[in-house]
């Protein structure tokens, strides 16, 4: 390389300052039962996304969301929400199959998927078999670390995918290791609410989790085929639920509770403007951002990096400001809070 031409730098998930960021020290957004696909416009079938699991991934997802139930047979799994007779998005295969081309094509990225279904009636042998079938196996992050690397680091070891099983008795079938129990892991706050409903950010109890799921997302309860369900999903109001009670929630779980804000889990991600709050909570520059924008100054800031975002260059305020000011967070979270 001649002298005074610079290399590129490297980024991680679409952004250089998070490659020196730990795993749990990063917020991402995720999309609930990603699989569950319907029609925007002509739908005919209830679904919680608009589009499909590469669309999502292009689009800046990191977390996915996988409800896996047994399929035709024992050794099929399958991906439906909430039963297999509303929406049956496929294989677990099929859809590992889709992560593993899009982890071959971005090799700068961490993607996670989330294994949901704390009583699931799926094989556990057919769940690892669809990781090592699809090939995906080859990404995953083997086991439980004590402290969480960079970004940097699990891409430049190639442990780009982490999976999380919420059922424990998946979590134990992997012999290698790379299905890692939310049992001590992953604290998932309550969730989901109803049109109406407060966000809420407990369970209060917790001992050595270190990554915290949030969902957000509003359910209905409504009649398909005959059947009623108490959880189906609720595509009303998403420039609200998608915008400012997002941020709303985020911030104010993260309050409460002494972990980092991991996983936002939201329904039709690209409704609203999920991707400005998100960027705000990774202290990155954000559309409208400026020096006069007051917000926490959550990692140091790079004293050789441009001026580009009021997150790394917040001035603190005084007393008397603060004061003010927690006055008016306190009346705001308490009116926005609500859905």
């Amino acid at each position: 390389m001649s002298a005074g031409v610079r290399a590129a730098a490297k980024v991680c998930n679409q952004h250089e300052e998070l490659c020196s960021r730990a795993y749990n020290d990063v917020t991402s957004i995720s999309t609930h039962a990603s699989f569950a696909v319907t029609n925007q416009t002509k739908p005919t079938k209830p679904g919680t996304q608009f589009k499909g699991i590469n669309d999502q991934l292009n689009d800046g997802v990191r977390g996915l969301h996988f409800n896996i139930m047994q399929g035709s047979s024992a050794s099929e799994v399958s991906l439906c929400y909430p039963d297999c007779t509303v929406n049956n998005g496929g294989t677990l295969l099929d859809s590992l199959k889709v992560v593993k081309a899009w982890l071959d094509a971005n090799k700068n990225d961490v993607v996670t998927i989330f294994l949901e279904g704390v009583d699931t009636n799926a094989s556990p042998a057919a769940v690892v078999k669809a990781f090592t079938d699809s090939g995906a196996d080859k990404y995953a992050l083997m086991g439980k670390p004590e402290s969480w690397s960079t970004l940097e680091t699990m891409i430049d070891d190639g442990t780009t995918l982490v999976v999380f099983a919420e059922d424990p008795n998946i979590a134990a079938a992997n012999s290698k290791g790379y299905f890692i129990s939310y049992k001590g892991t992953v604290l998932k706050l309550e969730g989901p609410f109803k049109y109406g409903e407060e966000w809420t950010c407990g369970p209060w109890d917790r001992s050595t989790e270190s990554i915290m799921l949030i969902p957000h997302y509003i359910v209905q309860t409504t009649t398909y085929g005959g059947a009623t369900y108490d959880n189906m999903p609720y595509p009303f109001n998403l420039g609200t639920t998608n915008g400012y009670q997002y941020e709303f929630h985020a911030v104010s779980c993260r309050g409460g509770q002494s972990i980092w804000v991991n996983f936002m889990e939201v329904d039709f991600y690209d409704q609203g403007d999920l991707k400005t709050p998100t960027l705000k909570m990774n202290a990155l520059p954000y559309d409208g951002d400026n020096k006069k924008n007051f917000y926490p100054e959550f990692f140091d800031a790079d004293p050789d990096a441009p001026i580009a975002s009021a997150s790394t260059h917040a001035v603190p305020l005084s007393t008397s400001w603060h004061v003010a000011l927690g006055a008016c967070l306190l009346l705001s979270l308490f009116n926005a809070l609500r859905i």
